[in-house]
């Protein structure tokens, strides 16, 4: 079956922004030793990030119509593996965010940031595997996420290409999906790169 046109699009306009988006996993998760602080850590960033995506998501007026939202709600997953990995809903609660995440105007933009909250989990097996190679305790209690589209990433990546596609009607519509994307992948890349970093500093000066 042919994979919908403006999923392979984006897989091309999009390229230059995956090894950086894609290195947490390397940074975490693909080490020597890989401890149950890095893949706590890895767990908060994810968070931190698709929580208020996904919130950006449910309130696009019209997204809904469009694909279904519940079953693709990651926040869940990713808070009950929080829990089991020892943090309480305090902690989780102040955990950094990004908050650079827009309005969305319409399905258009929103389904470009949502091919970027959603690509993580195209590999959501192998990770899985990795983690209960190296930390079979914590795959067995705190894998919601990684497991959240088990036996369905295929389909529910192609359910996402066929919105893209039905929403893409026009030209103009498909550049403004992959400009959002873009935009979305951008703001990640500087989210890690120095949000997250000042609020390390500014924790560890608290605690000093």
């Amino acid at each position: 079956m042919d994979q919908p046109r403006l999923l392979i699009r984006l897989g091309t306009d999009t390229a230059v922004f995956h090894a950086d988006a894609d290195s947490d996993v390397d940074r975490f998760l693909f080490r020597t030793t890989t401890t149950s602080a890095d893949y706590r850590a890895y767990l908060e960033r994810a968070y931190g990030f698709v929580a208020p995506v996904e919130a950006a998501l449910q309130a696009c007026n019209g997204l809904d119509r469009m694909i279904d939202l519940p079953s693709r709600a990651k926040t869940p997953h990713v808070i009950r593996d929080l829990l089991a990995l020892g943090l309480s809903m305090k902690d989780i609660s102040e955990l950094p965010l990004c908050l650079s995440i827009p309005a969305f105007r319409g399905p258009a933009a929103a389904l470009g940031w949502m091919y970027v909250a959603e690509r993580p989990l195209l590999a959501s097996a192998v990770i899985r595997r990795h983690v209960a190679t190296r930390l079979p305790g914590e795959a067995h209690a705190a894998t919601a996420y990684l497991s959240c589209y088990a036996g369905s990433v295929g389909s529910m990546w192609r359910e996402l290409g066929v919105a893209l596609d039905r929403v893409a009607a026009t030209t103009a519509i498909a550049d403004r999906i992959v400009a959002a994307a873009c935009d979305a992948f951008r703001t990640l890349g500087r989210w890690r790169m120095h949000d997250l970093g000042r609020h390390a500093v500014a924790q560890a000066r608290a605690v000093g």
